[in-house]
């Protein structure tokens, strides 16, 4: 299970049944469990404000006097990737023209960068996205708008930036 760093991180519940009625524990395959960080309702528990250290597998046990079982899951805590390159905030470009913005990003696991566009699609057949960067081609007065670089780490982790495009006729 990946989290972002910062948020919550709620387990799968645990659980269980049995005659006799089995004793619910929790516990980490290392070290000690963050007490004041963790909510116990009924079968679900819930982590606050997860932190790198919190990574680790933990285990819920199930005892009675027949035996136990053991559910493991395993948290992965991932922090928020850092934007290292930006994007500019505002560009103006003239129609014709070949536009590249670029953006990087830094984070473990390293992140993937994507672009996206506020209320519409990126440029049909005339973008492509290369080491993060956003390269349209042949610009046209329609490409003005919104367009957001998106790093994720993991795939829970989004950390985003907004670069606004006005495209301008050739001579103006």
């Amino acid at each position: 299970m990946y989290v972002a760093e910062g948020s919550d991180a709620v387990f799968p519940a645990c659980h269980v049944t049995g005659h006799p009625q089995p004793v619910v524990t929790w516990s980490k395959s290392f070290g000690q469990l963050p007490q004041k960080r963790l909510q116990f309702r009924n079968s679900v528990v819930k982590l606050l404000d997860a932190r790198k250290v919190d990574s680790d597998s933990y285990l819920c046990t199930a005892r009675n006097t027949l035996g136990s079982v053991v559910k493991k899951t395993l948290l992965v805590v991932v922090p928020l990737p850092r934007l290292s390159v930006k994007p500019l905030l505002k560009v103006f470009v003239s129609s014709g023209d070949t536009l590249t913005l670029n953006c990087s990003a830094t984070g473990d696991p390293e992140p993937v960068i994507r672009w996206k566009r506020v209320g519409a699609q990126l440029p049909t057949g005339r973008t492509q996205q290369i080491n993060g960067a956003l390269v349209i081609r042949d610009t046209e007065m329609n490409g003005t708008g919104n367009y957001i670089c998106v790093a994720t780490s993991a795939g829970v982790s989004d950390v985003e930036t907004a670069t606004s495009i006005k495209v301008i006729g050739k001579g103006k």
